[in-house]
């Protein structure tokens, strides 16, 4: 290994991981990104000229460019990986289903660009003196300013919304939420002509085509969403971050020969060689799934890491639960507008009741399926719900294989959204496709934000205890479960993250 210059190595691009490789080389720091997954191909990064570009999973790419990682205990290692450029990598246990997607980018090509803050209001009070609600709005703003976080106006207010369409309705209501929610779309001056803009770092993006069916959790390739890479690698590129995709990080050491600092091994996988880079300051934000992996691997198997007796501990689903509404209503095709349709709740039904989320399957029309199966999904609804769960789960390595150890018996959340979801099909008469197994898109917590002695593994500023310079910047930080989409949250404490340290460096 050569004698390295750099001084932070980030470890995963999802809204850990960008959000502090781009604020600390902005900042001036040389930092280098190690993202296991490709670039995907989109007009964004045509533009960029990203020379490696990988299709996002349409046509008959959807039997291959879908499935990265299968983890499951009956396969021989625990695991067994598809394809290298593949965009979701799956988790399955007893106790849960875990889902989570791989690229430069990280979530933010998945997700349904919801923006809003954590279901409780004091959210990031009381697990340090120097952080709080208050220390934390000016992270929670700058990310939302980056991202170009807006509200639909009346002029492009997409349609299916959970109002227009149940303000009336004798057996649902529109769920209220009690905070404000944005959207991370480039939303179009005018909905029947969205425009291609280019933005202040050259990068070409499409405002936001309703009618287009294309825009949810299989990637959104004409970049009216607004993802990672465009929002914040972009323009940190331009500031010296250097980007390697296909790089799978494999173990973190804190190492003598480099007076302390860390060696972090890794696969190229774009060369199909193996390498190392040495640097003073570590940051691991590969999702919580991948980062506990890989924290868990470096202490118990290559003995690189000292301490963390907390880690993988206090592990949460985020109480999600999902399913499939088959509503079938003749003519109806609910792929148009925004993924996220808005919320609704049973009408008149008792207290606490359960928001449900409404999100359309995407990019239906390039489905492999016979055309009459294709319609009669764009005539069904995603549903899903989230809450505080227990977070008592913990996250180990067994025998060198991940293992997740969730009860959700312990969590009442997950039976009331079940038996939310099966009274929605009774009161519609519609099928409502729900197991009582959770299935959760939000994995978080296993290395808690919080004080040693009450179950932390990292400082307010990310900093793991007992190992100076190794940060740990994603959702397996937060200190609880968010009971609500995480994007923000996480977006909140990386900005925190790299604040502090860029103030140290």
């Amino acid at each position: 290994m050569a004698k390295s210059t750099i001084d932070v190595i980030v470890i995963g691009s999802g809204f850990g991981g960008s959000v502090c490789a781009a604020r600390l080389a902005e900042a001036g720091a040389r930092v280098v990104l190690l993202e296991r997954g490709p670039w995907w191909d989109s007009v964004p990064t045509r533009s960029m000229n990203i020379a490696r570009r990988t299709a996002f999973p349409r046509g008959w790419r959807l039997y291959t460019n879908f499935l990265r990682t299968l983890n499951h205990p009956s396969l021989p290692g625990g695991r067994v990986t598809t394809n290298r450029k593949g965009l979701f990598e799956l988790f399955y246990s007893k106790g849960l289903e875990v889902v989570c997607s791989s690229g430069v980018g990280g979530g933010s090509h998945v997700y349904s660009a919801v923006h809003r803050r954590p279901l409780r209001d004091d959210y990031w009070d009381g697990h340090f003196e120097d952080l709080s609600e208050e220390t934390m709005a000016e992270h929670g703003a700058a990310f939302l300013a980056r991202m170009g976080s807006v509200q639909p106006e009346p002029r492009n207010r997409p349609p299916h919304g959970a109002m227009e369409r149940y303000h009336n309705d004798p057996h649902f209501a529109p769920a209220v939420p009690k905070v404000e929610i944005k959207t991370g779309f480039l939303l179009p001056d005018d909905p029947a002509n969205p425009k291609k803009i280019v933005t202040e770092s050259g990068v070409e993006r499409w405002q936001t085509d309703y009618r287009s069916g294309d825009l949810g959790f299989l990637g959104s390739p004409s970049g009216a969403k607004s993802t990672l890479d465009v929002c914040y690698l972009a323009p940190a590129m331009r500031k010296g971050l250097a980007v390697h995709d296909l790089c799978e990080v494999r173990a973190i050491t804190r190492s003598s020969e480099l007076g302390g600092r860390y060696r972090v091994d890794f696969v190229d996988h774009g060369r199909g060689v193996s390498e190392a880079l040495g640097a003073g300051n570590v940051i691991v934000a590969a999702g919580t799934m991948n980062t506990l992996r890989l924290l868990l691997y470096s202490r118990d198997v290559a003995g690189g890491l000292a301490g963390m007796p907390n880690l993988g501990k206090r592990f949460s689903a985020n109480g999600d639960m999902r399913g499939f509404w088959d509503l079938n209503e003749a003519g109806a095709d609910f792929t148009a507008g925004l993924p996220s349709k808005g919320g609704i709740v049973l009408r008149n039904a008792p207290e606490p009741r359960s928001p449900i989320g409404r999100n359309n399957l995407p990019s239906i029309d390039s489905y492999p399926f016979p055309h009459a199966f294709r319609e009669r999904l764009k005539r069904g609804i995603v549903v899903s719900s989230m809450g505080i769960d227990a977070a008592d789960g913990v996250i180990s390595l067994k025998d060198g294989r991940l293992d997740i150890d969730f009860h959700p018996e312990n969590s009442p959340v997950f039976a009331r959204i079940y038996d939310t979801m099966k009274e929605m099909e009774r009161r519609s008469g519609r099928k409502v496709y729900v197991g009582r197994r959770p299935s959760t898109v939000h994995p978080m917590g296993g290395a808690c934000a919080g004080a040693l002695d009450a179950g932390g593994v990292v400082d307010a500023g990310g900093e793991v205890y007992g190992n100076a310079g190794l940060f740990v910047a994603d959702s397996a930080a937060l200190p609880a479960a968010t009971g609500a989409p995480p994007t923000q949250t996480i977006g909140t404490w990386a900005e925190n993250v790299a604040t502090r340290l860029a103030g140290k460096t």
